[in-house]
């Protein structure tokens, strides 16, 4: 997937909190036109009607005596106290007796848009006496008033949506640190799995439902995966312990036994005062032709369990292969080195006992100090040469 086609949770909120924003102040806007509209509407013809009876009675007297004065009076009065731009006062006969006009207020040109558009046309009313008509009004609405309730209206709205959007942004943004404190345990966890394979952590519980689920989902997954992990440990454990150790003494093998004289040489100190045992059974063939090969067997896996009981515990052991050993003493004074050979070469007095026989068995031992060893293998071919010097005297002194 390219970077670009990835976002952030805190821009999913963002964006929809601009659109349920704009939403929001669209649909109460639209709202707030019509409803302002058909109330103008209302209001007004409502207002021109309820002014136009109450200004017929009250110029009726004035109309019936010829009264001017009266006329222009209350005419007067009522363009400057009632929403009316225009009034025309007509006697039966049609002739225009008076008229009178309000003076521009606060919202002039808007006053005069909305007065297009609603009240455009006059009202009219007749003046009647003893049921006869003595006169006719026309009246021009004026949407001032109006003006200023519907826009005392809208900054009533325009506040309630501002504390909306703000109370929406707050919202969205507690929503949106509510879920980050919910994933974060889960990211730190997942990485920590990732990078450290700690498959034994779990995810904590989560107060959101659906990350509950995911989280039960997950901690059964990775108990599985610590299941199959310990399994393929113990199955590697293994493998290495078959790959480094005899199948038959159970001994290191040639290659591990290597691999720690290595060790050696690269550390000062061991190679200053360690030394290497080479061993090898004396009469091993004797014994395969007299007793068979399981009786051979049995010789060399008694010889593994008695050498490696008198030898310390940070020593070495391996099985080389056939009936060679070797063993690689460490932190040993040289002095000491002759006795740990000849207590070893004591463990083979007591014969085998195998199948009802007695089986005596013995081994030489050569030894190498590494001290005066240039190389693991220049120590292996001295150990090796005194090894069959000493198997030599052995042969020797029989004779």
């Amino acid at each position: 997937m390219k970077n670009s086609q990835i976002t952030s949770l805190k821009h999913l909120f963002r964006k929809s909190q601009a659109f349920a924003i704009f939403a929001m102040v669209f649909i109460c806007l639209i709202t707030f036109v019509i409803l302002s509209i058909f109330t103008m509407r209302t209001y007004v013809q409502q207002n021109l009607t309820l002014l136009g009876n109450t200004l017929s009675e009250r110029i009726q007297p004035a109309l019936v005596f010829k009264d001017d004065v009266t006329l222009k009076q209350i005419t007067h009065e009522y363009t400057e106290g009632h929403s009316i731009r225009i009034i025309y006062i007509f006697d039966q006969n049609n002739n225009l007796l008076e008229s009178s006009a309000s003076n521009p207020k606060h919202f002039s040109e808007l006053e005069s848009l909305f007065n297009r558009w609603f009240l455009s046309d006059p009202a009219s009313f007749k003046v009647y006496h003893q049921s006869k008509s003595i006169g006719k009004i026309q009246i021009y609405g004026s949407s001032d008033q109006a003006l200023q309730f519907l826009l005392t209206i809208f900054l009533g709205i325009f506040i309630c949506l501002l504390c909306m959007a703000l109370t929406l942004w707050a919202s969205t943004k507690l929503t949106y640190k509510f879920i980050i404190q919910s994933i974060s345990p889960l990211t730190n966890i997942a990485q920590l799995v990732s990078n450290q394979k700690a498959y034994n952590l779990r995810f904590p519980n989560s107060p959101i439902e659906e990350f509950q689920s995911f989280n039960t989902t997950f901690n059964e997954l990775l108990s599985e995966i610590q299941t199959w992990h310990n399994q393929l440990q113990h199955e590697n454990k293994q493998l290495s312990l078959q790959v480094k150790h005899d199948p038959l003494t159970n001994l290191p093998n040639r290659s591990y036994f290597y691999q720690s004289l290595l060790n050696i040489f690269n550390s000062p100190y061991e190679r200053s005062s360690s030394a290497l045992l080479f061993i090898d059974n004396n009469n091993f063939k004797a014994i395969n032709d007299q007793y068979g090969h399981l009786a051979g067997d049995n010789v060399l896996i008694e010889m593994s369990h008695r050498l490696k009981g008198r030898l310390r515990e940070n020593d070495f052991i391996a099985r080389l292969g056939g009936d060679e050993f070797a063993v690689i003493l460490r932190s040993i004074h040289p002095k000491h080195i002759e006795r740990v050979a000849q207590d070893l070469i004591n463990t083979c007095d007591t014969p085998l006992i195998f199948n009802g026989h007695q089986i005596y068995f013995s081994f030489s031992i050569g030894i190498a100090l590494s001290l005066y060893a240039s190389s693991p293998e220049d120590l292996i071919n001295q150990a090796d040469q005194a090894m069959y010097r000493a198997k030599k005297d052995i042969n020797q002194s029989s004779i």
